[in-house]
């Protein structure tokens, strides 16, 4: 006896077939307990000297045993991390790791510590990072909380608008965006200067948010990987 497929069969068919590839790369994908982007400025403000100190700061705060505290509370305990660098374009400096130990979160503070500073322009563009960096979520690892860590000097040189729409669009999606804003006072100089209401006011305004999100200001480049260290175990904790 012939069996008749109806249209709405046939097209379910094809759907199933053509959603089959990332079905199946979605359930290769190693879950882990928190996906955690570091993204960190370094546009045209952030000269050579305050560079160096920001990253060692991260390298430092990655380095304490508290770090690996929390990471070992998460369920289940592996942390997948990646470190990006933002100004007008976007850098991945370190891909993707899993972190559960000693070992592995060495493995990624060497490889933060051996790759270069990108030169990805001068502008101060966090929405495009934003955006940047929600794209590479679930593409080596998948579950546990989605959270982008952005640290930087400055606020957005496009303006609010479009920074509240990105914003808004990657918290909808259940995003969490914790900020570091680094508050540069005299004698310290930068240009452009910073918000007149404050660094600190700006990023809670408009670059944080989504659920628990977490917000820690340094005081100056120097009081960085104090900052870094005490938002680390906020935001995996």
């Amino acid at each position: 006896m012939k069996t008749l497929v109806t249209r709405r069969q046939a097209l379910a068919a094809t759907s199933a077939l053509a959603l089959a590839p990332f079905a199946a790369k979605a359930a290769e994908l190693e879950k882990v307990g928190m996906q955690l982007i570091l993204a960190a400025d370094v546009s045209g403000s952030v000269n050579a000297t305050r560079y160096r100190t920001q990253q060692d700061g991260y390298l430092e705060a990655l380095g304490d045993s508290r770090a690996l505290n929390v990471i070992a509370e998460l369920d289940p305990p592996v942390l997948a991390i990646a470190f990006v660098a933002w100004a007008r374009e976007q850098n991945v400096m370190v891909p993707w790791m899993r972190v559960h130990d000693a070992k592995s979160m060495d493995l990624f503070r060497n490889r933060l510590n051996q790759t270069r500073r990108p030169q990805i322009g001068i502008n101060t563009l966090i929405s495009r990072a934003l955006l940047f960096c929600d794209a590479r979520f679930d593409q080596e690892f998948t579950g546990g909380r989605k959270v982008i860590d952005v640290s930087g000097d400055g606020d957005d040189n496009q303006g609010i608008a479009g920074l509240h729409d990105v914003r808004d669009a990657l918290v909808g999606k259940g995003v969490v965006i914790n900020g570091l804003p680094i508050i540069v006072k005299p004698p310290e100089y930068i240009f452009p200067p910073q918000p007149p209401e404050g660094l600190d006011v700006y990023y809670r305004n408009h670059v944080v948010g989504g659920e628990g999100h977490v917000l820690i200001e340094s005081i100056g480049f120097d009081n960085f990987k104090q900052a870094i260290l005490q938002k680390l175990l906020l935001e995996i904790g």
